[in-house]
């Protein structure tokens, strides 16, 4: 794969269009518009070759320093198009203040921009190859495309890594698809189809493990040159396979991780693993599942690619016929800006990439706008520098990795991003990478997440790590559906963390809410000494692990945090908390401190709270909240934890919507027990139309507040 900068126009080659041109010249057709409230200058397209002309024109037109006034736009007109390369927008491809560079859609149409393939050669399989790894027994569910007719090259070993993975560990590769391992997959209906797998659902354990230790921690050991045994699997099958991935949570529920097989003994019951990869280690009794057999092709839905000879084996879970089916496999992101300002994105629908979408290197006012990022197997969008970006009214859906990814501002001088990620939806994310890969992963100073929906998530739909983050009018629901240990909202390790405001949220359904399992999982976890966190004005139902050890918000050896007026309905527990001894806390904070990453006057000036770091440890307020039907209002509080001024009922007169799925609070009750307490704005919580969201499901948002 290629990278082209725009800027190299005339080295443009090898391109494939699908798109029809419809110009009689090769010239762009240019409309000039004379309202100075306009933009006055559109180029239209309709490919992707005409777009990079495009983008080349108003390099041209910034280098004569003749940017018209009100801005220029790139019009994409409907149809589809196909990329295989990344355009690179630099500074000389950016608009100015008031007068931005826009792509967007044509009026009422939608353009989509793919990176993959729609598969139209899918035939019965026949054994005249004699493929013996096949299961005998569905030979006649099986269809098989040749991919090289599509001009898909063979693909070396598939590898993946993890949160959990020593890969993964170092330093972040820039352009290189920031931490992210490409995966090529099959889409069923825009559904996505399952790599073939053992066991088909669910997850065995392992039965024994035998290495050398490299490092040990009080919590666990870093091993190499692994065996793990392995007891009721098909393991002489597994032997003929040449490229066998394992995916598990290998020593804690919180950090999933693949491995590569080396080599199977099937009369041992054993696999040896090739690189010894868990940054955690590996212990008996852990999860996993096996991936990329295709002697394990037996369950509708299921697709094993061979790449070596670029063939493509499905079981189909229904039938093909008039059925879209596309294959992703662009590994780099679409667009790349680096360091450049003033451009917006507006109403494209991105899919079908192997890796992350669209990534965003420093600059200024980069606005990506009613956009869809789909059926990929990374993150949608990736931010990482740069001041005012903004990503609002976008949907993120079927995604290998996170949704989006914010790391901007300055810690040492609080210098804030001013990013923001607005009225988005989230579904079906970190589909490959399982943990820390939310919907909106946060770092630095200065964000805001507002008014998202998020749903339907294996870990968190929010990890934060910074200060003077807001996180408000956002709902959230089915999201720690695998791993453990975490929080809807999660937080870890930094008690200099300061500013973060939580509040006017809706948290429900979280985790193994309503049954037995896993059990530390709540909507806002505050991890290892998170402190000085205000949580108001918050809806917690049924967020929590039922019978479990967090509660719906959990406080780990933090301090300063101030958790009021939210309601906690139907919790198994309201608040939990995890104390830290003195001098646990004094050792930790002296680290973070050593580390000389912050200005302690500014932060002493901006958080006065922070000048008594080592004083009242573990001292948290709860005041002025309702616990509704809660079995628990607290757990493990320590004696300096002040419980103030909260009502725990049971009085089902005090949701009176309830049953439309509407927390507004029966104030007149509330009188009658002279209780005061503010009214959440409810009615304000999750998605709005605007410009680029023109409709809501109000039926899908009953339906999952009904659950």
């Amino acid at each position: 794969m290629k990278t082209i900068s725009v800027s190299n126009f005339s080295v443009l080659v090898g391109f494939l269009i699908l798109a029809k041109i419809v110009f009689a010249s090769e010239g762009l057709i240019t409309e000039i518009s004379k309202n100075k409230d306009k933009i006055s200058r559109s180029l239209i397209v309709s490919s992707f070759s005409e777009l990079v002309k495009a983008l080349a024109e108003i390099e041209e037109l910034n280098n004569k320093g003749a940017l018209p006034d009100g801005g220029i736009e790139i019009v994409l007109t409907e149809g589809t198009y196909k990329i295989s390369e990344t355009l690179i927008f630099k500074r000389t491809h950016s608009g100015e203040e008031n007068r931005p560079v826009i792509i967007r859609s044509k009026d009422d149409f939608r353009a989509k921009i793919i990176g993959g393939i729609e598969i139209k050669n899918f035939k019965k399989f026949s054994d005249t190859s004699g493929n013996e790894r096949i299961n005998k027994a569905v030979l006649d569910k099986i269809y098989v495309a040749d991919l090289k007719e599509y001009g898909v090259s063979p693909l070396p070993p598939l590898e993946l890594a993890g949160f959990g993975s020593q890969r993964v560990r170092d330093s972040d590769r820039s352009y290189d698809n920031y931490r992210t391992f490409p995966y090529p997959e099959l889409f069923f209906n825009g559904t996505p189809m399952i790599l073939a797998r053992y066991p088909n659902n669910g997850f065995i354990n392992v039965a024994g493990v035998e290495g050398e230790v490299v490092s040990e921690t009080p919590h666990y050991k870093v091993m190499k040159n692994v065996v793990l045994k392995i007891q009721g699997c098909s393991l002489i099958n597994w032997a003929k396979e040449p490229n066998i991935l394992l995916h598990g949570y290998w020593h804690f529920d919180w950090a999933d991780s693949y491995e590569l097989v080396e080599s199977v003994i099937p009369e041992e019951g054993k696999v040896k693993l090739k690189d010894s990869s868990s940054a955690y280690g590996y212990r008996e009794g852990a999860r996993f599942y096996a991936l990329n057999l295709l002697c394990e092709l037996d369950s509708p839905g299921e697709w094993y690619l061979d790449r070596e000879n670029s063939l493509l084996y499905f079981y189909p879970p229904e039938s093909i016929e008039n059925a879209t089916i596309e294959f992703s496999i662009s590994e780099k992101p679409v667009f790349i800006f680096d360091n450049a300002k003033h451009v917006y994105i507006e109403n494209i629908d991105f899919s079908l990439f192997a890796g992350n979408i669209l990534q965003i290197f420093g600059g200024k006012d980069i606005k990506v706008l009613g956009c869809s990022f789909s059926k990929s197997g990374g993150y949608g969008i990736t931010i990482d520098g740069g001041y005012g970006h903004t990503v609002q009214s976008c949907d993120f859906t079927y995604l290998g990795k996170g949704g989006v990814s914010l790391r901007g501002g300055d810690r040492k001088i609080l210098e804030k991003s001013g990013f923001i990620v607005d009225n988005c939806y989230f579904s079906d994310l970190a589909r490959v990478d399982k943990t820390y890969n939310p919907a909106v992963y946060a770092y630095g100073v200065g964000h805001t997440i507002s008014h998202n929906l998020i749903r339907n998530n294996p870990s968190s739909a929010f990890r934060v790590d910074g200060n003077d983050i807001t996180i408000e009018y956002n709902e959230i629901c089915n999201v720690l559906k695998e791993s453990d240990d975490q929080g809807a909202l999660d937080t870890w390790g930094n008690p200099t963390y300061r500013g973060l405001v939580i509040r006017h949220n809706f948290w429900h359904h979280i985790g193994n809410w309503d049954k037995e399992g896993l059990k530390m999982q709540g909507a806002i976890r505050l991890d290892d000494s998170i402190s000085g966190v205000h949580i108001y004005g918050n809806v917690f139902y049924k967020a929590c692990a039922y019978d479990g050890f967090f509660g719906a918000v959990q406080i780990h050896g933090g301090k300063d945090n101030l958790i009021e007026n939210n309601i906690f309905a139907e919790c198994s527990v309201g608040i939990s908390c995890t104390p830290w001894a003195k001098q646990y806390w004094d050792d930790f904070v002296k680290s973070i401190l050593d580390k000389q990453e912050i200005d302690m006057n500014l932060y002493s000036s901006r958080y006065p709270e922070i000048k008594e770091l080592n004083e009242n440890i573990n001292k948290n307020i709860a005041r002025n909240n309702i616990f509704w039907r809660c079995k628990r209002m607290l757990l493990r509080a320590p004696s300096v934890f002040v419980n103030e001024n909260n009502l725990e009922t049971d009085d089902v007169r005090l949701f009176p919507k309830l049953t439309e799925g509407i927390f507004d609070v029966n104030q007149d009750l509330l009188s009658s027990l002279n209780i005061n307490f503010e009214s959440i704005p409810f009615e304000k919580i999750g998605l709005y139309i605007d410009n680029y969201r023109k409709t809501i499901s109000k039926e899908l948002i009953l339906q999952l507040r009904k659950e």
